[in-house]
């Protein structure tokens, strides 16, 4: 890992240059202060433009961690509560939810993603509207995709249309526009002065041109139909106050903008069956859980066409980072949040995990088997996530468990902490729960996502009987 500041921007220019990304963004972030900011690499290629600590970058999906802090702000003054029922907030937003008699869609499950929705569809992600819309307008664009597939907060399924709808439900308490909100309620404390949710002006700060991957081509600026969700332009110095709200639970420069119960709750999920059976992690309130040399960090990333950006923090140690780039670049994204995290935790000693509890023998015999995911998020593609994604889960006579793709893949070992909870050996915290539904099935929570036991040999009769329809379909073609 990099040991000092001139050698981690050494490492990410290396990074830029061997992954042809233009430029990054980068803060790093101690509780009391911005340990370091800067602009690294071209915010445009064809102006040859530097990038600097001041350059704006698009942060995608981050921006939803802005509309959770708004709903808790709102639930600290009483004008909200997370288990407020979305039909009575908004009854004017379309959405179908076959449960709703016993198990309504609440504000909650907009913002940890666990309403059963679709994500957004194709034509609400391709429109480009360079006309402002309101946000009821985005909403009212192809309200199709909001109809429940479970039982709301059951599973968690990634849906960028319900922190968008948590949103304006901000907006129709407080009876003003939401981004108008926000800059008044945090950018402004926040220092986030250039920061907005629309396309920079030509008279303003200096914005990075977005690139496809290989660095040349710029993308075209995506007018975002649902802002809310993944539209916010801010530079590294201002991202950086975001990270110091979170490290100050809830303060930053002696004021309080939240409370620290609220940064709690932000950090951990709890309306899936797994988080209702004791499982901490996860995705929380526009704020999720990952790990790295055994070092447990909240905060979410996002991406746009040509933009990534990642913030992350680790309260214990009360430091944290953000960084964007202006290319969709996989590679350099992973390397630049890898070499970032080795710096900080350069001279740390990760906690010790929770000592391991051995799964019990008769759960081990009941819970090992074949499953298949069963919260897609997107549903059109669930036909073939069901087969591909299958995991065979075994529990070993010693109470640890593996896990393997039933075609393929890495083999994971599992170490229980609970009766029901297990962990990664590889990781600090438990990831995996054991789980039975209200419905009486068994089922497993890995990482977010939800699998569904199924009989092994349904899902090899699934593959062949998909094999079959293909070698049919392309002899159509010989006929």
């Amino acid at each position: 890992a990099p040991r000092t500041i001139a050698e981690l921007r050494d490492a990410i220019d290396a990074i830029l240059d061997q992954t042809s990304t233009p430029g990054a963004g980068v803060a790093l972030v101690g509780r009391a202060e911005t340990l370091w900011a800067a602009g690294l690499g071209k915010a445009d290629v064809a102006s040859d433009l530097d990038a600097t600590a001041d350059t704006l970058f698009r942060i995608g999906s981050t921006s939803k961690m802005f509309v959770a802090l708004a709903v808790l702000r709102l639930r600290e003054q009483g004008r909200l509560s997370l288990d407020d029922r979305v039909r009575d907030l908004a009854p004017e937003i379309a959405f179908e939810n076959r449960w709703a008699e016993t198990d309504p869609v609440r504000l909650v499950h907009l913002i940890e993603h666990t309403t059963g929705f679709d994500d957004i569809h194709l034509v609400e992600y391709a429109n480009n509207d360079a006309t402002p819309l309101t946000l009821r307008a985005g909403l009212d664009l192809h309200p199709h995709s909001r109809t429940t597939r479970w039982r709301p907060g059951s599973r968690f399924s990634y849906c960028n249309s319900g922190p968008a709808l948590a949103a304006y439900i901000v907006e129709r308490t407080i009876e003003r526009d939401f981004e108008a909100y926000v800059r008044e309620t945090f950018f402004d404390p926040l220092g986030m002065a250039t920061a907005t949710y629309r396309e920079p002006g030509r008279d303003g700060p200096d914005a990075a041109t977005l690139y496809q991957d290989d660095g040349v081509t710029p993308n075209p600026y995506w007018h975002i139909a649902m802002r809310p969700a993944g539209s916010i332009n801010a530079s590294a110095r201002e991202m950086a106050g975001l990270v110091r709200l979170f490290l100050g639970r809830g303060s930053i420069d002696g004021v309080t903008l939240l409370s620290s119960d609220s940064i709690d709750r932000m950090e951990r999920p709890a309306t899936t069956t797994a988080a209702r059976q004791g499982l901490t992690t996860g995705y929380g309130l526009a704020n999720y859980t990952s790990y790295e040399d055994g070092f447990v960090y909240h905060g979410h990333n996002g991406g746009v066409n040509g933009g990534l950006t990642e913030l992350a923090y680790v309260p214990e140690l009360g430091l944290g980072y953000v960084f964007m780039i202006n290319s969709g670049n996989g590679e350099a994204f992973g390397r630049i949040s890898t070499a970032i995290r080795g710096y900080l935790t350069r001279d740390r000693v990760a906690p010790e995990p929770p000592p391991a509890h051995p799964i019990a023998a008769p759960l081990g015999a009941r819970f090992s088997g074949t499953y298949r995911p069963a919260s897609p998020r997107q549903q059109v593609g669930q036909f073939l996530e069901r087969v591909l994604g299958a995991q065979r889960l075994v529990v070993q006579d010693d109470g640890t468990a593996t896990t393997r793709g039933l075609f393929g893949g890495p083999t994971r070992t599992w170490v229980g902490v609970t009766d029901r909870l297990a962990r990664r050996d590889d990781e600090p915290v438990p990831t995996l729960a054991l789980l039975d539904t209200e419905d009486g099935e068994t089922w497993i929570e890995m990482r977010t996502a939800s699998y569904r036991r199924s009989p092994t040999w349904v899902v090899y009769l699934e593959v062949v009987a998909a094999a079959g329809t293909l070698v049919v379909m392309a002899s159509a073609i010989l006929f």
